[in-house]
């Protein structure tokens, strides 16, 4: 019986210490109220947006953002250099508006849009999202 007991906690110990460094390697989301702010040098035509990572726990970081390197250890921000750094196009990939407004699954409106059914509250016009101050 002891032996049987000693056995399960050196496996369970075991356990623990291989899940642990997996556990503290996943990136810490940013604190609730994220202000999404647009590129320096650049003008917002409508109210900024915050942002609740509580609100959006089930979905993955790489459901919106895009690994920023090969080894996937960052998430790059939109306005990356690359990612979506065109600050004039409406559409297209390297859009900065498509990134949150476009078609693609990873912009907001659309991932919103998809889950209107599920979560009738997810907002989709835009003083939901832009409230007038």
């Amino acid at each position: 019986m002891k032996r049987s007991l000693v056995m399960s906690l050196i496996v369970a110990a075991l356990a623990l210490a291989l899940a642990l460094p997996l556990y503290a390697a996943a990136p810490k989301a940013p604190a609730d109220g994220l202000t999404m702010k647009v590129p320096d040098g650049k003008k917002a035509t409508k109210a900024l947006v915050k942002f609740n990572h509580t609100k959006h726990v089930e979905a993955k970081c790489a459901d919106c953002h895009h690994k920023k390197d090969a080894k996937g250890n960052e998430f790059a921000r939109c306005d990356s250099k690359g990612c979506h750094d065109n600050f004039e196009a409406k559409q297209g990939k390297d859009s900065f508006y498509a990134a949150f407004h476009g078609t693609a699954p990873k912009s907001c409106l659309s991932c919103h849009k998809a889950k209107k059914e599920a979560k009738p509250n997810a907002p989709t016009a835009c003083d939901k999202c832009h409230p007038k101050a």
